[in-house]
């Protein structure tokens, strides 16, 4: 993709973006894979909730390159805001923002499993206008932008990408822990009795997962505008859609409540998944 992003006279390269995702990937995360100490793995919220040193020298990175490559637009971190949670209220009003996980899927990292990723969106004046999304183990970029649909390295994704014949219709991921006691009860036997769903620990995975025809919806419940701003620009961009289960309104990066986002790669399942989700199969 060409110099297509225009904010305040800068004309911001998608390609200079995926070229700084790969250089962090390779100086920071990578050669920590499999090699990180017990002192640099620390937890947040939770004991699962987990943040290593790695995420805080990628963020710092990153952070100071995109200042380089676009000076004057603000930065919102997922570890800088669970330091000082307000600043992600920052997208709310005007202005430009880079939105940025580090190393989303940590635990994965932690534990050796592969499935992990850097997710990058941009976002002005309260839209997302640009994402993107880097496996380092793949060595590879899901790029969008507004109106202009979403790449794989650089390799034009078709809209509405088909399942793989392999897959049943209803393959999926999940991640249901943050959310009521009555959502989560509902949720998780439904997607039991109703779905081929398994637990989704990195939120660049089931993006990828969706853009690739590795699986047709996701379910989430944490909604953090690092976690999905460019994801569901992705898949909106690929003829899919994004939106809460509970009021059907499609996603903003301004939501943020812990609220059940249904992730859908082909608007064509839309309701069947619903209808499943609900547990109304008939």
């Amino acid at each position: 993709m060409s110099k297509i992003i225009e904010w305040q006279g800068h004309g911001i390269d998608p390609n200079a973006i995926e070229t700084l995702l790969a250089r962090v990937a390779d100086e920071i995360i990578l050669p920590r894979f499999g090699n990180l100490s017990a002192d640099q793995i620390q937890t947040k919220s939770s004991p699962t909730d987990l943040v290593t040193q790695v995420d805080i020298e990628a963020e710092a990175m990153m952070r100071a390159a995109l200042g380089d490559i676009a000076p004057g637009i603000g930065f919102i971190g997922e570890e800088a805001a669970a330091c000082d949670p307000s600043i992600v209220r920052q997208i709310e009003g005007k202005g430009a923002f880079w939105v940025l996980d580090p190393l989303d899927g940590t635990r994965n990292f932690v534990h050796g499993k592969e499935e992990f990723g850097t997710i990058l969106a941009l976002v002005i004046d309260g839209r997302t206008e640009g994402g993107w999304i880097y496996a380092p183990m793949e060595h590879g970029c899901a790029t969008a932008i507004r109106g202009r649909g979403v790449t794989w390295n650089r390799q034009k994704i078709p809209a509405s990408v088909p399942l793989r014949d392999d897959l049943g219709q209803l393959v999926g991921s999940r991640s249901v822990g943050w959310l009521n006691r009555e959502w989560s009860d509902k949720l998780t036997a439904n997607l039991r009795a109703n779905t081929s769903s398994r637990g989704a620990h990195c939120s660049a995975y089931a993006y990828l997962n969706l853009l690739r025809g590795d699986s047709a919806f996701g379910i989430s419940s944490r909604v953090h505008p690092w976690d999905h701003a460019a994801g569901a620009l992705m898949v909106t961009e690929a003829g899919g859609r994004v939106e809460f289960l509970d009021n059907e309104q499609a996603y903003s990066p301004l939501d943020s409540a812990d609220r059940p986002l249904l992730k859908v790669a082909c608007q064509e399942s839309l309701d069947e998944i619903k209808r499943a989700l609900r547990g109304d199969t008939n």
